[in-house]
């Protein structure tokens, strides 16, 4: 029973300095905050942190990790069902419930930690993957920078709206924006 207890605290104990990373973020450059900071928006010592985490580089790491192994998940879920829409209808949502986490990693660019490229990536290399497995054209590269680019700036903006993205919708407004660049094309 004793570890069990252990165990809770140990987790409550990281929840909050991940927590508190998380809201420093939300008016502060990550290379302005300190431990300091940090422990004391956790309410936590600096011996309990440095217990767990090196620094806040290391706190920063973990997190996005975690993350990124989450995202990769659903990525590999993604190939068995070969369906963008299906996709897209079930990440988005599964990503909208850590939206203040990702917005507040988002926002960390350092030589080491930069996941929104880490991301971007990740979906356009997923795509050519699986187009190349599909049928062989050229194009694909290009193809695999709109979608990631499209994804995380729909993504972005719904999070900080802080509202659900509206899938349907979203493919609608593309569909506009495309008509309207095909109307105003010279090659027209």
């Amino acid at each position: 029973m004793p570890s069990e207890k252990q165990d809770l605290r140990v987790i409550r104990t990281h929840a909050l300095i991940k927590n508190a990373l998380i809201d420093l973020l939300k008016n502060q450059e990550f290379e302005k905050i300190s431990v300091q900071d940090i422990v004391e928006k956790a309410m936590v010592n600096r011996a309990t942190f440095y217990k767990y985490y090196s620094g806040k580089s290391d706190l920063a790491g973990v997190m996005i990790d975690e993350l990124k192994k989450d995202y990769a998940e659903l990525l590999l879920q993604k190939e068995q069902t070969r369906n963008m829409n299906d996709f897209i209808q079930h990440v988005l949502p599964a990503f909208h419930q850590k939206r203040q986490l990702i917005l507040a990693l988002w926002k960390i660019k350092t030589k080491r930690h930069h996941l929104w490229d880490d991301m971007f990536l990740m979906i356009k290399n997923n795509y050519i993957r699986q187009q190349q497995s599909l049928f062989v054209h050229q194009g694909l590269d290009f193809q695999g920078e709109i979608l990631a680019a499209m994804l995380l700036k729909t993504a972005q903006y719904y999070f900080e709206q802080d509202l659900p993205i509206p899938i349907k919708q979203v493919w609608q407004e593309i569909a506009i924006v495309l008509k309207v660049v095909q109307q105003a094309s010279p090659d027209k």
